[in-house]
């Protein structure tokens, strides 16, 4: 590969890792100067996400991948094929939720929904959108050049949630099969249904129904608990069958 296909990869690389690592640093140096409101670090999250939109949307143009990332296609088709991912990572996160201490304010529930929905934006724009489709355009379009674009993109992915680390090593690990599992899903919805919008929703879906019970709640000033290894194995055999549903449609559609 030459420099031309670098480029826009180091570009892209460098742009989230720099814009994630300064979300960490911001919010841990707010919490240290005893800043812990939701509010607060919510917008922080808001602010970060935007500008990971931002830079999607410049790389993709930049590209000309908008038909590759679902931007401009023909009407939606094999609609069904977004049941499984809807229902059961819907019935996953309400199984995973804690309890919930407090009802939030109308206005803390309607800053964490635009929260939510600017992670579905931020994350299936970057990783699916730009970084996925860039990669099948340059790489190719035989079955196992796309499976190859899909399961890099999303171990990237996985990858990425190593920057937190406030679960421990076996959390960490676990988080990073988590959404390697579900970026390998999304991947092959992208691929085969040619749009991005319905996993945006479905991904602000998933994230609005995961951290409902945090609504409003101060952001803690420590790591969170670290996770078992009994717990990171159950982690992974839950979140299996959507590496399974992703490697079946990549077998019978691609």
């Amino acid at each position: 590969m030459n420099a031309s296909f670098w480029k826009p990869l180091i570009v892209f690389v460098f742009g989230i890792t720099t814009i994630v690592v300064i979300k960490q640093v911001l919010a841990q140096q707010l919490i240290r100067n005893g800043i812990n409101g939701y509010e607060t670090h919510t917008l922080i999250g808001l602010a970060a996400n935007l500008l990971l939109i931002g830079l999607s949307i410049f790389l993709i143009r930049k590209n000309n991948l908008f038909e590759l990332a679902g931007l401009r296609s023909p009407l939606l088709k094999k609609w069904t094929l977004f049941i499984f991912p809807v229902a059961y990572l819907g019935l996953l996160n309400l199984l995973l939720m804690d309890d919930i201490v407090q009802q939030p304010s109308l206005l803390n529930l309607a800053l964490f929904s635009v929260y939510c929905l600017s992670i579905g934006f931020a994350e299936e724009l970057s990783l699916r959108g730009f970084m996925q489709s860039y990669l099948i355009k340059h790489w190719g379009r035989t079955k196992r050049q796309v499976m190859l674009s899909i399961g890099l993109t999303a171990l990237f992915f996985g990858v990425l949630h190593f920057i937190k680390f406030d679960q421990g090593l076996y959390g960490e690990m676990a988080q990073v099969v988590y959404a390697s599992f579900i970026g390998i899903m999304f991947g092959a919805l992208l691929v085969i249904t040619r749009r991005i919008y319905p996993l945006i929703v479905i991904h602000a879906i998933v994230d609005f129904i995961g951290d409902y019970d945090a609504i409003g709640l101060p952001i803690p000033g420590h790591l969170g608990e670290t996770t078992s290894p009994s717990d990171a194995l159950l982690i992974t055999l839950l979140v299996l069958p959507c590496f399974l549903y992703g490697a079946f449609l990549m077998k019978r559609h691609l």
